[in-house]
């Protein structure tokens, strides 16, 4: 058989550290399928839908640093993968989307399911382009790596031509242009340290643009070198030790009275690897801006992510490790920091304590994350979907240096089960829990087929509390006692996994958690524990009810 382009990709892929790519076939791309036949390189996922392809391989991208892969078919199939082109955007990871297209000779005369990608997706990805010829590919394959891994990572899509992956590639072979990594000057990490120095009341700010063991281990390190409090933005609670005296905690979705307390008194914000949106920083509130600015370091490898939204003191083009090696290197001054690491315990017991043996019984999805999390192992991976339901996850779950957390940073629905996959394929001697709302879990559940044809070790729990519960919630604060659309209708969610292969389990109250979490855990394979809750049960309500009931306890 002839060196087809199509070949000539899988070449590319390979070439560019690919080793995984999830896809749902089309017809117009079949070539770049038989291209993979024989090349066991490349371990083609087959999944059931297109979104679930793309969240599987943003999830895939978090885990290995490079850019994930989705294969799909023009319009409809395009258009489905649309979700993981936005949390691409959203979240900063790199992805490639490689679209099968119609053949040149239909090309611009609305033939079926053609689609110009760069139309429908501008303001979602960084960039695009449609390979025309054999010639072109080598470099427009490169390019598109670089583009999706380089400054602010983020999505890319290449149109491919039916016919042109048809063609002969001739002598022409693979090209890799690399990506260029901001390192900082010497005297920037100067400058830095010696405002960490004077500052008696700092604050690291850790975002997910580097998500290495090393990294971590090295952040470890520079907090402990400067004896400096570390707090890490929404979805990232992996970044940094849960069990640290220096761990602040994680700035979720809702904003944290106690997190705002904190960062007022803040003198110097050292942001490392976020691009300081709003939920980095609590809604646009800090680094303050007025009536005086509160001092702010930004360490980011993109200058136009830095600047954007609050007056910079010192900006630092960089990507985080880089600097956090360059600033180990510096000699620390000491500073005790007393008062303020007292006030960071205290902060940290706000907002990630979890009072196990005085959890009210009527919280069953309180005391079922608790026993799960008893059961988690040190190097286990979690990933959470987008729902209320997180909130109990990120307050009862202690993460170690060596465990991952994959989350929707962006509130994407849908991202837990995709999530999972990949990270069950990707490490499949580890342990994997996936948590999920009843909501999220319909919109791209059926990947648990994809999860037991391939055998894999995942535990998925799901809150069904009958509602889009975060909706709810916001609906009770806009208009109190007038929820409405927000309801949901639920299979048996124990059962619908049995129908899938998978081992089903159901827990309806507090007193029969242990039992049968202690069983499914012990299952190997795909595992679903459906834990039946009450919507109106928030953890807020919980965590006020152990108040109320410690303050009504009599002094004597």
């Amino acid at each position: 058989m002839a060196f087809r382009v199509a070949d000539l990709i899988v070449d590319i892929l390979i070439a560019h550290g690919v080793d995984r790519a999830f896809s749902v076939p089309g017809e117009s791309f079949l070539a770049l399928l038989d291209a993979l036949y024989e090349r066991d390189e490349i371990d083609l996922v087959t999944c059931r839908h297109e979104g679930s392809a793309s969240l599987a391989a943003i999830a895939d991208a978090k885990l290995t640093g490079r850019a994930g892969v989705v294969m799909a078919s023009r319009g409809p199939g395009a258009s489905n993968a649309a979700i993981g082109l936005h949390v691409a955007s959203q979240e900063a990871i790199p992805l490639v989307l490689l679209v099968g297209q119609v053949d040149r000779p239909n090309l611009n005369r609305d033939a079926v399911q053609e689609i110009d990608t760069g139309r429908a997706f501008s303001g979602l990805i960084k960039w695009s382009t449609r390979i025309d010829s054999a010639a072109q590919v080598p470099e427009m394959m490169a390019r598109a790596f670089s583009a999706a891994l380089g400054g602010t990572p983020g999505p890319v899509v290449i149109e491919l031509p039916a016919d042109v992956l048809e063609m002969e590639a001739g002598q022409l072979s693979a090209r890799v242009h690399g990506v260029a990594r901001a390192e900082p000057s010497r005297a920037a990490v100067e400058q830095a340290a010696t405002l960490l120095g004077d500052a008696e009341r700092p604050i690291l700010l850790v975002g997910g643009e580097c998500r290495t063991a090393e990294f971590r281990e090295d952040l470890v390190a520079l907090s402990e070198h400067w004896n400096v409090p570390v707090a890490v933005t929404t979805k990232m609670q992996d970044q940094y030790p849960n069990d640290h005296r220096l761990w602040i905690g994680h700035l979720g979705f809702f904003m944290s009275p106690a997190h705002v307390r904190l960062f007022e008194r803040a003198d110097l914000i050292v942001a490392i690897g976020t691009r300081l949106g709003d939920l980095s920083s609590l809604g646009f509130r800090f680094p303050r801006q007025i009536p005086t600015s509160q001092p702010l370091v930004h360490v980011y490898p993109d200058p136009n992510a830095i600047g954007t939204h609050f007056h910079t003191d010192l900006p630092i083009v960089a990507s985080a490790h880089p600097f956090v090696r360059s600033s180990l290197e510096l000699p620390a001054i000491e500073r005790e920091r007393g008062e303020w690491i007292e006030a960071v315990a205290k902060t940290r017991e706000a907002v990630h304590a979890w009072p196990e043996q005085r959890t009210p019984s009527a919280d069953v999805l309180g005391h079922a994350v608790a026993a799960i999390a008893k059961l988690f192992r040190a190097d286990g991976i979690v990933t959470t979907d987008s729902g209320n339901f997180a909130a109990w996850v990120h307050r009862i779950f202690r993460f170690k240096p060596s465990a991952r957390l994959l989350g929707s940073a962006c509130g994407a629905m849908g991202s837990g089960i995709p999530s999972a996959l990949s990270a069950g394929l990707r490490y499949p001697d580890r342990q994997v829990i996936a948590f999920c709302g009843d909501g999220g879990f319909l919109m791209t559940g059926n990947e648990l087929a994809t999860a037991v044809a391939r055998r894999l070790n995942i535990k998925i729990v799901i809150s069904n509390n009958r509602s889009y519960g975060t909706i709810r919630t916001h609906q009770e604060r806009a208009f109190p006692k007038r929820p409405w659309g927000t309801d949901l209708s639920n299979p048996d969610f124990a059962a619908l996994a049995r129908a899938f292969g998978a081992q089903g389990y159901t827990i309806t109250n507090a007193a029969e958690v242990a039992d049968v979490v202690a069983e499914a855990m012990s299952v190997t394979g795909p595992v679903v524990i459906e834990v039946r809750s009450d919507v109106c049960q928030t953890i807020d309500r919980s965590l006020a009810a152990v108040s109320a009931d410690v303050h009504s306890v009599p002094v004597a």
